[in-house]
């Protein structure tokens, strides 16, 4: 078991070499958000006077970036934009958005992009037009009332992650265009803390305590490399492959990230990591809605659109059950002639001859190295995925 387990992450971490994207590539997405914060606190902005505060959100900040399948698709980056001085009653949601894309559509002249400036429910996005395609979604958004954050904290959400709960601006929203205190909430700046806690699991294992608190003190989250963090570029690989020809269907990153996240017990190894993570996320299903709720907002669900489009949750347990399917195809083929296009068939990756030969898999018959090797890393069976409440 232990020599079949160090091979599949042998396994795994090759895969990772060839999705994973250049420390460049987060470093541009780090100065792009820079970027748009000092703009919106130049002397001549009109939201200076808010002290806007920029945050990066989703997988560039989490480290979980993959390369694209097809080389014409653009990176995502997100990011939310909190008006500090701003309040509920203040201004609209209408209001608020519209002054902060005036400010965006500013930025946008001023850099040059030739692109227009996208209005999106909740959003305005940016497009670059350099030789690397990003798209980047920024959310202006206000502070949370008191009471709100409270009941958070009696909802079981720690004060540290219920205390960076936001009230964003949404033009579906009923009240969209009235003064009100009813204002859709949302705690994206929670889950990023959330997931960097959970991150850190695997951290706090593998390192000394003095070397840990450097870590967490001077590294960014999306330099730590951690399991979990691999883990998530794996099963969003083995999602994009499975999904290339109805992209539409697949399950969206923020839930396969929150499932993960929650069922991460902080493994040192990447395959043992894997294939606890991939046996336990159905227990963080809910049967009832919230379907998958934000640890951070609990009222919060990532899986909304399941019920609007029951094909959604049927592409996720489709997709659920052929991953849990295929990591324990890799773990019997190790060593093994069909290999290489296993690898293929299942993250889209060619692996060298060098990796080939790592691996045990180059110019040896199946018979021969099978031979070798422990018996198979299996996958334990999960307990009734979807039954409970999670």
């Amino acid at each position: 078991m232990e020599r079949s387990s160090h091979g599949l992450s042998t396994l795994l971490e090759i895969v990772i070499e060839h999705i994973d994207i250049p420390k460049s590539l987060y470093d541009r997405a780090a100065a792009r958000h820079r970027s748009l914060g000092e703009w919106l606190k130049r002397e001549s902005s009109a939201v200076r006077h808010c002290k806007p505060d920029i945050r990066p959100q989703g997988s560039f900040r989490y480290g979980t970036v993959i390369r694209p399948i097809n080389k014409d698709d653009e990176y995502d980056l997100d990011n939310v934009c909190l008006l500090t001085t701003l309040g509920k009653l203040t201004m609209t949601q209408q209001q608020v958005k519209t002054l902060y894309g005036e400010e965006i559509k500013a930025y946008a002249r001023e850099h040059g992009m030739l692109k227009p400036v996208e209005e999106h429910h909740r959003c305005w996005r940016l497009r670059y037009a350099d030789e690397v395609s990003f798209h980047l979604d920024t959310l202006p958004c206000v502070p949370e009332e008191a009471v709100l954050i409270q009941r958070l904290v009696q909802a079981g959400v720690t004060e540290e992650l219920a205390r960076r709960a936001v009230a964003i601006t949404d033009r579906r929203h009923p009240q969209y265009e009235e003064i009100t205190m009813h204002w859709p909430s949302s705690n994206p700046r929670g889950f990023a803390a959330f997931f960097e806690q959970r991150a850190a699991l695997g951290l706090r294992r593998k390192l000394p305590d003095s070397e840990f608190r450097a870590t967490l003190e001077d590294v960014p989250p999306y330099e730590w490399k951690t399991t979990l963090q691999r883990s998530i570029q794996l099963l969003k690989r083995h999602r994009d492959v499975m999904f290339r020809r109805s992209p539409e269907l697949a399950p969206i990153s923020m839930i396969i990230t929150n499932l993960a996240a929650r069922a991460y017990e902080g493994e040192t190894d990447i395959a043992t990591a894997l294939m606890g993570i991939v046996d336990r996320m159905p227990n963080f299903v809910r049967a009832d809605s919230p379907r998958v709720p934000n640890p951070a907002d609990p009222a919060e669900d990532y899986a909304d659109k399941w019920s609007r489009n029951q094909r959604l949750e049927k592409s996720f347990r489709d997709w659920y059950y052929m991953v849990k399917s295929d990591l324990a195809r890799l773990a019997r083929l190790l060593g093994t002639s069909e290999i290489r296009s296993a690898i293929d068939a299942t993250f889209d990756v060619s692996p060298t001859r060098q990796e080939l030969r790592i691996l045990g898999a180059d110019g040896l018959s199946s018979t021969s190295v099978a031979a070798n090797l422990a018996p198979a890393f299996v996958i334990p069976s999960a307990a009734k995925p979807w039954g409970g409440h999670g």
